[in-house]
């Protein structure tokens, strides 16, 4: 079992299989021998972060349903589909907006979309002005992409604080 991160490479010997493999904000290649369990990932990843292999979860891209450790991956394993490395548990999400705020669970491979249309629901956003908003890390302003998961973004503690801002809107004003 070797590791790359992304954009090195290494030499990919018949035995193994490169898996791309995401965790928060790093992302990277696993190279998992076959015939071993998806398990695997999560041995590696779990000694890189001093957490244990029992506290992380890990689902390929798209998935809603983690994969279950008897997954054998195999010289058919769909490797190049990226598998989302994540803290067990639902993430405990706070939305500010104005002066209220709203709480939710969410699972940590919804995304960044998934809580902005939840929140855009809560606080009750006029329909006409929705599309102009965007979710930031609490006190920041910097717009958070729509297709990042929530479990990547709340990290260890599976907690997330976010506001509800307006973006940035290309109407030709300046303030």
């Amino acid at each position: 079992m070797t590791e790359n991160h992304v954009g090195e490479s290494s030499p990919q010997s018949e035995a193994t299989i490169a898996v791309r493999v995401k965790l928060g904000r790093e992302e990277r290649i696993i190279e998992v021998e076959l015939g071993r369990s998806v398990t695997t990932i999560l041995e590696i990843v779990a000694a890189d972060h001093g957490c244990l292999v029992e506290e992380l979860v890990v689902l390929r891209e798209g998935d809603r349903e983690p994969l279950t450790s008897d997954l054998v991956i195999d010289a058919n394993y769909p490797c190049k589909c990226r598998h989302h490395v994540h803290y067990r548990g639902e993430v405990a999400v706070t939305v500010y907006y104005q002066e209220r705020q709203k709480e939710r669970a969410f699972k940590p491979f919804e995304a960044v979309k998934d809580v902005l249309a939840w929140a855009l629901e809560v606080f009750d956003v006029d329909a006409a002005l929705a599309t102009e908003f965007e979710l930031a890390r609490h006190g920041q302003r910097e717009e958070l992409s729509g297709r990042e998961h929530i479990g990547h973004l709340a990290g260890r503690d599976c907690v997330l604080t976010l506001d509800l801002v307006r973006g940035d809107i290309a109407n030709g004003s300046c303030s």
